[in-house]
């Protein structure tokens, strides 16, 4: 009879392999399960494909060599066999079956593989099973049978601690396990467990430290060790923008038009020249010539020249000449209507000037306009409304390697734009803004190299050390010719030399006792408090990697 062999993958659940028991159109049907089958180590699982089998009328057959799964099938009934040319065998909980090589699992052609799972070794094995009561009386006399072996007496060595070792093994074995964990605890409580923290408190004293110093923005000019340093400018830009209010005028009417009379005396065959764009100015108005006039004597007779009897004898006011010139008001409004006037006029033009005829024409639209002087004011609101901020912003981005001057601190909002600009209008309810892209700048220097300038000025004797320098600022910064110079200011703890080897070096080795009489008796220390890893621990360790030593400034 044919069979179906299904191979089982990894990530079939149970529903998908009794979708595929079902599918199958064969009486026989072999499962096999891969190496890692989760679903085949559930005992319901199993049930649960010999319950499909059974509804299905089909005989479901395990292919696989698995202890665990080889259980699962023994407890209901399932046939098992090694690979598909093997009879099945219904398995029983102490039943092994041989370990097999993939190979061996691979499916052969129908026609070779009859003499293996087949309907009469599925019988077969069907009968087998009502023989097993016997089968397991059997398995368990010989169980029982080895074990009266083992309980049979060994003979005796004729040494007493041989012989009670072996008449105690256990007792000897749990003894034995027992003396290497008393040494392991032994060994890490005594030689790998001990350790101690020495912390060791310095009388210092404070001194005051103020010393001229120069400063260069030439990287390659600095000379630290002589008190110049290298100036960096460090920079922060911010966006920000502000409203504020208009405050200038403008007439935005039409300007007034007319004409003045301009007249001079000259020689008769001379001529007076009246450029565009001459002002003629009364009572604080001012006009312009529109265009270009050119004026002549064109007389027949000398009646308009104050000596007619002898024309080639003129005197000096010489022969009048005059002419007529439009002009345009400076400014718009109705102002500058005014009346004909015969006095009073002024101009640029070497001529006399007066007006037979009035002006008109000027209109009034007063607007609001922005001023440069509002401009300025907001600029310098803005800048006052953020500086703080943009202050503090640039400060903590620049690090603690480094010694900011704030002196130089400065912020420039030149680059601000108005909306509208200066001189226009501005539309009745709304508000000119004003937008600048502030630019945050101060000035800092390496403070490792401070620092260092201010140890070597120091000059503490061998046996003193600086062990804190206490928030060094640069006082008195200014601008000169050379550069700029500023006085660097500071208050530092100078105290006994004494470092973490130093004493290393004197504590190690001994008992907690004489270690803290050693280092109380150097001058300058405060306070020893030695801390060991555990309470039975009463002497320092000779390994100085266990040894933790901590410095610290006394407070006061």
């Amino acid at each position: 009879m044919n069979k179906d062999v299904i191979y089982i993958e990894p990530e079939d659940d149970i529903t998908d392999i009794i979708t595929k028991i079902e599918n199958s159109k064969e009486k026989i049907v072999a499962l096999v399960p891969p190496k890692k089958a989760g679903v085949f180590r559930s005992v319901v699982n199993i049930k649960l494909i010999s319950k499909v089998g059974t509804t299905s009328e089909k005989t479901i057959v395990l292919v696989t060599t698995d202890p665990s799964i080889v259980k699962l099938a023994a407890a209901t009934k399932m046939p098992v066999t090694k690979n598909l040319q093997t009879p099945p065998a219904i398995s029983t909980a102490e039943t092994e079956i041989e370990e097999v090589s993939e190979e061996e699992l691979v499916d052969e052609p129908e026609g070779e593989v009859e003499e293996g799972i087949t309907e009469e070794t599925i019988e077969a094995t069907e009968d087998d099973e009502k023989e097993e009561p016997t089968s397991k009386k059997d398995k368990k006399k010989e169980k029982a049978d080895k074990k009266s072996e083992k309980k049979k007496p060994t003979g005796k060595t004729g040494n007493p601690i041989i012989d009670w070792i072996k008449s105690h093994k256990k007792l000897s074995i749990f003894g034995g396990i027992g003396i290497l964990v008393l040494i392991l605890v032994l060994v890490w409580a005594f030689a790998i467990a001990p350790a101690a923290t020495v912390n060791v408190s310095i009388k210092t004293e404070n001194n005051n430290f103020s010393e001229n110093i120069t400063f260069t923005t030439n990287a390659a000019d600095e000379d630290a060790t002589a008190g110049k340093f290298y100036l960096q400018e460090k920079k922060l830009e911010s966006v920000s923008e502000v409203s504020f209010t208009a405050t200038g005028q403008k007439n935005n009417g039409e300007k007034a038009t007319g004409e003045v009379i301009v007249y001079t005396f000259f020689k008769r065959e001379g001529t007076v020249a009246i450029n565009a764009g001459s002002t003629f100015t009364i009572n604080g108005l001012s006009f312009t010539s529109d265009k270009n006039v050119s004026l002549s004597w064109g007389g027949d007779d000398f009646n308009d020249c104050d000596n007619k009897n002898n024309a080639t004898q003129i005197t000096n006011s010489g022969c009048q000449i005059s002419g007529r010139v439009t002009v345009t008001a400076t400014g718009a409004g109705t102002k500058y209507n005014i009346a004909a006037s015969n006095s009073g006029w002024s101009t640029t033009a070497n001529v006399s000037v007066y007006s037979d005829k009035a002006m008109s024409g000027g209109t009034d639209d007063i607007v609001t306009v922005v001023e440069q002087a509002d401009i300025e004011k907001a600029k310098n609101e803005l800048k006052a409304s953020n500086e703080d901020e943009n202050k503090e912003k640039l400060f903590d981005s620049l690090g603690e390697d480094v010694l900011v001057i704030e002196a130089s601190f400065n912020q420039d909002t030149s680059a601000a734009v108005a909306t509208p600009a200066a001189g226009e209008s501005v539309k009745d309810g709304e508000q000119p803004t004003l937008k600048a892209t502030t630019t945050a700048s101060v000035y800092v220097i390496d403070k490792t190299k401070v620092e260092e300038f201010i140890k070597e000025k120091a000059k503490l004797g061998d046996d003193q050390k600086i062990y804190e320098i206490k928030d060094p600022f640069i006082e008195n910064f200014l601008k000169t010719g050379d550069g700029y110079t500023g006085k660097l200011k500071t208050t530092y703890a100078s105290g006994p030399k004494i470092t973490d080897s130093d004493v290393v070096e004197i504590v190690k080795g001994k008992g907690v006792g004489d270690a803290r009489h050693d280092l109380n008796n150097i001058n300058g220390v405060a306070k020893v408090e030695i801390e060991t890893s555990y309470p039975w621990v009463n002497a320092i360790p000779g390994d100085t990697n266990k040894i933790t030593v901590n410095v610290s400034i006394e407070e006061e």
